[in-house]
């Protein structure tokens, strides 16, 4: 399972070098020495798929001097560095970077120096909106795309991203679901907790959509998706207006689904009987607010647990974004 792993002065570089075999992430919130700078690059320059993250609040981190020691750097990650105001400095990464985590900071960014990277593959973008458009615009290749906090629709009525396989919205706003058709490659989708959004009828009609996830949505029923063939698993996770017993009917009628998480979940037991007879459904898991609904749902059903989503994404080749 990935790892984070934190780093402070004084670095033991073995230590860190047995610790980041399995991680995803190493990062840190206070300034290394500069000899602590170069020995960190060089062990992520034998581990390329470890994203690098500055945080915290410190004003000399917030200003990304200590780039200058990964030039070799291609996953990197600003997420909660709250004090930094200015992206420029992030010339001094290779222009080569697949992924950039543009998160959490304490005021709106401008984007446009993101923009001179052109082979982006993963983004994340939290609330910042100046600049997006163009920055999307110059990265194609984009496969993963993470938003937070954005109008969606508002703020860019169009995207034309023909290589994109996964997309997680979050917070934020989407008045029109068809907004998602314009990126028919997508094979894994979250929306969370986005408001305005009322109709799913577009998502059954992503001709490649394989993992649907759904969070805290205000919607009383999911639609129809006999249609939906490729999907293989759906979660559904604070979905509270699901209520009524046909509420999942629409998605018991997706004909290859195999994996299934209903979690913080208002609904009957009897919701789940549609799926009783499903031919392909392998995987169940229910948290449906009593044990007795919990027990009930796991006798009608007698599946075993969804594997864990790391597990799922690897056996499908597929991207998963937050």
């Amino acid at each position: 399972m990935s790892r984070i792993v934190d780093v402070s002065s004084p670095i033991d570089v073995h230590q860190l070098r047995v610790r980041l075999g399995d991680a995803s992430v190493v990062q840190f919130s206070q300034p290394l020495a500069e000899a602590e700078y170069r020995s960190l690059a060089a062990v992520l320059a034998d581990h390329p798929t470890v994203t690098l993250r500055a945080y915290g609040f410190d004003k000399d981190l917030a200003t990304l001097r200590f780039l200058r020691w990964f030039p070799r750097l291609s996953r990197f990650s600003v997420a909660h560095l709250h004090n930094l105001t200015d992206l420029a400095p992030l010339h001094q990464l290779n222009a080569n970077v697949e992924l950039l985590d543009i998160g959490e900071t304490r005021k709106p960014l401008n984007l446009t120096p993101v923009a001179a990277f052109h082979d982006l593959r993963q983004l994340r973008i939290v609330a910042h909106r100046r600049g997006l458009p163009e920055l999307l615009d110059a990265n194609p290749g984009l496969q993963g795309l993470a938003l937070w906090r954005l109008p969606i629709d508002q703020h860019l009525p169009l995207i034309a991203l023909p290589h994109l396989q996964s997309l997680a919205l979050t917070l934020g706003s989407l008045a029109h679901g068809e907004w998602l058709l314009q990126v028919p490659t997508l094979r894994y989708v979250a929306l969370r907790a986005v408001r305005k959004l009322t109709d799913l009828d577009a998502v059954t009609r992503l001709p490649a959509l394989q993992w649907l996830w759904l969070d805290a949505l205000a919607l009383d029923r999911l639609p129809d998706f006999s249609s939906c063939t490729p999907l293989r698993r759906a979660d559904c996770t604070a979905m509270r207006h699901l209520r009524h017993p046909a509420s999942l009917q629409g998605l018991a009628a997706a004909p290859q689904l195999r994996e299934l998480l209903v979690t913080e979940s208002l609904l009957p037991a009897n919701a789940f009987t549609p799926f009783v007879d499903h031919p392909t459904l392998e995987h169940v898991a229910v948290g449906l607010g009593t044990e007795r609904r919990n027990r009930e749902v796991e006798q009608m059903l007698r599946r075993t647990p969804p594997r864990a989503d790391t597990d799922f994404a690897a056996t499908y080749g597929l991207l998963r974004m937050l």
